[in-house]
């Protein structure tokens, strides 16, 4: 009986293990998502939508509260319960960008400064964006004005996140800011994992952990 009861209790998952799987769905959907945008446009808005919408989540009590308790992170859980099952057939290019993201949340998180400027120049564009006469017009503002902000403040941090894909795709200033808050909502995603207590080694050796965490977000 006390065997049985040990297994119990090894098997429940904490809120901070919840808290990193989010983090860490969310960073596999804004990769995901800006992979898309670059090659396809074959994803619904909505996946998107939901990383944009994170960005606004300044004061929020909770991942899960950030994420709208991970309704809108459907594909990121996926896709990240399948490179946990398989880190070895993993894409390069996904895992490069993954880097790359997790190397500028790093040195975010170094800089108070720049995370401060950050805040303030995103409520001022949340702000700004609930005046516009449309939903459309709103989000066209918001992915404007959140790459803009990616580019002076996130891509200085280390060297440029550079995408292949269809040059028809990549040369349209409207794919491109989508691009932009995608990454953007990636390194705020990964800044999460980081605040969560996530470590890097976690995705190596708990990767069970982080599947059975996965599965508790719906």
């Amino acid at each position: 009986m006390p065997r049985w009861r040990h297994h119990r209790i090894s098997l429940m998952i904490s809120t901070r293990e919840q808290g990193q799987a989010i983090a860490i769905a969310a960073v596999t959907q804004s990769v995901e998502v800006a992979f898309d945008l670059a090659r396809s446009l074959s994803l619904p808005e909505s996946t998107l939508t939901c990383l944009t919408e994170s960005l606004f989540q300044i004061s929020a009590e909770s991942p899960r509260s950030i994420y709208n308790a991970g309704d809108q992170l459907e594909l990121g859980i996926r896709r990240c319960g399948e490179r946990l099952k398989t880190p070895l057939r993993q894409e390069e290019s996904f895992l490069a960008t993954s880097m790359q993201i997790a190397h500028l949340a790093k040195k975010l998180t170094k800089e108070p400064s720049t995370q401060q400027r950050l805040r303030a120049a995103i409520e001022e564009i949340d702000v700004r964006r609930t005046k516009e006469a449309s939903i459309e017009s709103a989000q066209t503002v918001a992915h404007r004005s959140l790459a803009e902000l990616y580019q002076s403040h996130i891509s200085p941090l280390g060297p440029k996140i550079i995408l292949r894909g269809e040059p028809h795709l990549l040369q349209r200033p409207e794919i491109a800011a989508k691009i932009r808050t995608a990454l953007l909502a990636g390194v705020r995603a990964m800044v999460l994992w980081r605040q969560m207590g996530g470590k890097s080694w976690h995705l190596a050796l708990r990767r069970r952990q982080l599947q059975r965490a996965l599965s508790t977000i719906h």
